[in-house]
């Protein structure tokens, strides 16, 4: 039988000894959540005790998730090189997706919250950039963009993930599943050195075919907090990023130098930004804080 949601929930993040892990823990525990943290690798440090488990295991999945309301689900190898090799990467993810999907479905748990990535709908073959012209479906791009992985097997991975959701969200009309499909996550320090100044090399430092998208480790833990809260039933995909501004170029010339080629949703005059995050306002109350702009060496 299916559990009903308390006021105070119980969430398990896997993934907890990674850098976004370890901020939503945080983030979570400020706001009053009881957290179950796990990792296959210790890390010290953390505001709470951390419960080492191999997600592959599926016993040990359900193991950690007994007695929760909800899982954040971060735990997978998080790029294309992290595994012995593309296949073992794909293979491995799976199966922890897998695992931790069905367990808490088996568990009764209606909350899953999966770190997706942009590379399940941006074609990124090797894994770390992509290269013009740059398959972007359309702009301004958001969360509902059709997933385009390739044979980027991490993006596989995710988009396999994000396919499985669904389905399971249509064999249960209660369970509230959300898909965040998270551009590059950079820390406050990162942004305040970008917005220091300086003339960046822009191939060597950021990459137009993920629209210099990026997304600050807080304002993803926020964004966590905020699904886990207001997230309705049924199955959601989300793109939450935004792009550093080109100091002395205007959007218009960006698109007309870099992305002449893609598809405009709007008029280039209406258009506020490469990326649409108009769903996570109107489903969620949600926006990103922190924002900068860069300058560009010639």
């Amino acid at each position: 039988m299916l559990k009903p949601r308390k006021n105070s929930m119980k969430v398990l993040v896997t993934g907890a000894a990674g850098k976004l892990g370890s901020e939503v823990c945080t983030h979570l525990l400020a706001r009053g959540y009881a957290v179950v943290a796990t990792d296959r690798r210790h890390r010290s440090g953390l505001p709470l005790p951390l419960q080492l488990a191999d997600l592959c295991d599926d016993i040990a999945v359900y193991n950690l998730l007994a007695g929760c309301d909800a899982v954040v689900h971060l735990g997978n190898h998080p790029n294309l090189y992290a595994a012995a090799s593309p296949q073992r990467l794909l293979s491995e993810n799976t199966a922890m997706n897998a695992n931790v999907f069905r367990a808490a479905l088996d568990h009764g748990i209606l909350r899953i919250v999966f770190a997706s990535s942009v590379q399940a709908m941006i074609r990124i073959e090797n894994g770390i950039r992509v290269e013009p012209p740059y398959p972007i479906p359309y702009l301004p791009l958001d969360g509902a963009a059709p997933a385009n992985p390739g044979m980027n097997f991490y993006g596989l991975s995710k988009e396999f993930a994000e396919r499985l959701l669904r389905q399971m969200s249509e064999a249960e009309p209660r369970l509230c599943a959300t898909s965040l499909r998270f551009p590059g996550l950079v820390n406050q320090a990162w942004l305040d050195r970008v917005a220091a100044g300086g003339r960046l090399q822009p191939r060597a430092s950021f990459n137009f075919g993920e629209l210099l998208a990026y997304l600050t480790l807080a304002d993803a833990a926020e964004l966590v907090h905020v699904v886990l809260e207001r997230q309705q039933p049924g199955y959601h995909q989300y793109y939450p990023a935004q792009c550093l501004k080109v100091r002395g170029l205007s959007l218009a010339a960006l698109i007309a130098q870099h992305y002449a080629h893609v598809p405009l949703r709007q008029p280039p005059e209406r258009l506020e930004s490469l990326v649409d995050i108009s769903a996570l306002t109107h489903d969620l109350g949600w926006a990103p804080t922190a924002c900068t702009s860069i300058g560009f060496a010639d």
